[in-house]
């Protein structure tokens, strides 16, 4: 009986009667939003997702905390943290179009494509692919692998044609480096096991060593190290100075697994190195450990990229005791901030080394961003580095320091890859999936476009691959699409000379 009472038409509802709107107090919870969300990374900026994301993304923090197994900190209310961030957040992120030259740009080098065969069973993806010559050969070709396959393989490629030889497969291979284990003085393949596809924790992770057998001419597959999480990198050093190679690690992991780790190389035993594992950072997420000896006193040093909600660059100084003095070089100051790679290189050629560091992970996330690109942290002598932001690029994956056009000094070429949800994206037609920063002078740089839109290349390498004395590139494919089938390398000829 009182239902039609209560159909009352919108029009006719005075508004002077209605609900007050409640406003959002900013101030009171802005506090308490810094003390939880920034008690273990930088507190997340709201400009970083839309509006709509934001509610999902708290969702998600929350859960984190909750997984974590940690009850020391003061849980604010999650929905007014929610509404906290749609209120400060834009309506949506404007990813504009690259600024600078384009592909009919005054540009004094031209490039001329081919490409390995298209894989026969399955989408490429190819994670890294290197320029070397492996132990049982003269000459150079280019090593790859690919995560879904599995299979580690070299490619030989020329316009003509190309042949693609496999050495082994594994389960899902991230990373390849060359080192000499059992100092035999042969560099061998020593190769990163995610041990899945997908991010998850487990301990399915390995370092997986392929040991040439000069007798009976093949490669032998080894497992050095099992039980770990997800493995994105491994590099060789001598860490104690005793001769032999010694490995650091970078256990990438997911949330609750994911470790920096050395191990010592304590001699061979039955034809096998055995290693001593060294904690030296226990935060998940690192992506890549390269190796140099960054203040000059005659021990190899370390730096590493860790990613997830910490977002840092940082170098890890050599005791010589396997302890490591941890030093800050660079940190985002946003836990979505999407680091993706770097590179230690003296870009600007003073004789020290330098990190080329790009941010363009996009995994996780549905949206474009107008923060990614690249960026050259200028070693001055001292920590942190100084960031100099040399261009914007959404999706950037990884980025590689080589003298293109001959002028003596280095520029810079960098790759897309954007998950499958955002390939298609309409927005991306104007914008750089390869692209070549031409160093005009020192600290100055010019943009040229080499590709646009197909932002499938999660894997880049350098050389001269023709020995006609210019630089060429390798991109790697890494498709989730039906359809037609990429091949896993594509050759970009430098065909300036």
């Amino acid at each position: 009986m009182l239902l039609p009472g209560c159909q009352q038409r919108k029009d006719d509802i005075n508004p002077a009667e209605s609900p007050p709107r409640k406003v959002m107090d900013i101030a009171r919870i802005k506090p308490r939003v810094a003390e939880f969300c920034g008690d273990c990374h930088a507190v997340p900026r709201p400009d970083t997702f839309p509006k709509e994301a934001w509610r999902r993304e708290v969702e998600r923090g929350f859960s984190f905390y909750s997984e974590s197994g940690r009850h020391d900190l003061a849980v604010p209310p999650k929905g007014e943290v929610a509404s906290f961030y749609e209120t400060l957040a834009p309506e949506r992120l404007v990813v504009n179009p690259p600024q600078g030259e384009t592909e009919g740009g005054d540009r004094t080098i031209r490039f001329r494509r081919s490409s390995t065969d298209s894989p026969e069973l399955e989408p490429p993806a190819v994670s890294f692919v290197a320029w070397l010559s492996l132990p049982n050969q003269d000459h150079q070709r280019h090593l790859f692998c690919d995560m879904r396959s599995g299979l580690v393989s070299v490619a030989t490629v020329t316009l003509q044609g190309s042949s693609v030889e496999s050495l082994t497969i594994l389960k899902n291979p991230s990373r390849i480096a060359l080192c000499d284990l059992d100092g035999d003085g042969l560099d061998e393949i020593v190769i990163c096991e995610l041990g899945s596809f997908t991010s998850e924790d487990h301990h399915r992770g390995a370092v997986v060593w392929l040991q040439w057998d000069r007798v009976q001419g093949t490669w032998r597959q080894r497992l050095l190290v099992s039980g770990l999480g997800r493995i994105a990198d491994v590099r060789g050093g001598d860490f104690d100075a005793d001769g032999d190679t010694d490995l650091v690690v970078a256990e990438f992991g997911h949330l609750r697994t994911g470790r920096v780790l050395v191990f010592e190389n304590l001699g061979i035993e039955r034809g096998m190195p055995k290693l001593r594992e060294h904690v030296v950072d226990k935060r998940h997420g690192a992506i890549h450990v390269p190796v140099a000896d960054l203040n000059g006193d005659g021990r190899l040093d370390f730096v590493a990229l860790i990613s997830q909600e910490h977002e840092v660059i940082e170098a890890y100084l050599n005791s010589g005791d396997f302890t490591f003095a941890r030093k800050p070089i660079f940190a985002a100051g946003d836990p979505a901030y999407g680091s993706s790679g770097i590179e230690l290189v003296d870009l600007d050629g003073d004789d020290d080394l330098d990190v080329l560091y790009t941010n363009g992970d996009t995994f996780g996330s549905d949206f474009l961003k107008p923060y990614h690109g690249i960026s050259w942290l200028e070693n001055q002598g001292g920590f942190p580095f100084i960031e100099h932001r040399l261009a914007e690029m959404v999706g950037v994956q990884r980025a590689v320091a080589a003298d293109l056009d001959n002028d003596n000094d280095l520029d810079i070429v960098a790759t897309g890859f954007l998950p499958q949800n955002l390939v298609a994206a309409p927005e991306l037609a104007n914008h750089d999936s390869l692209v070549w920063l031409e160093q005009k002078q020192p600290g100055r740089w010019a943009r040229h476009s080499l590709e646009r839109a197909k932002f499938l290349h999660a894997a880049l390498a350098v050389g001269d691959f023709d020995k006609d004395d210019d630089i060429d590139l390798a991109v790697g494919n890494f498709q989730d699409l039906e359809g037609s089938r990429e091949p896993w390398l594509t050759i970009w000829w430098n065909a300036s000379k």
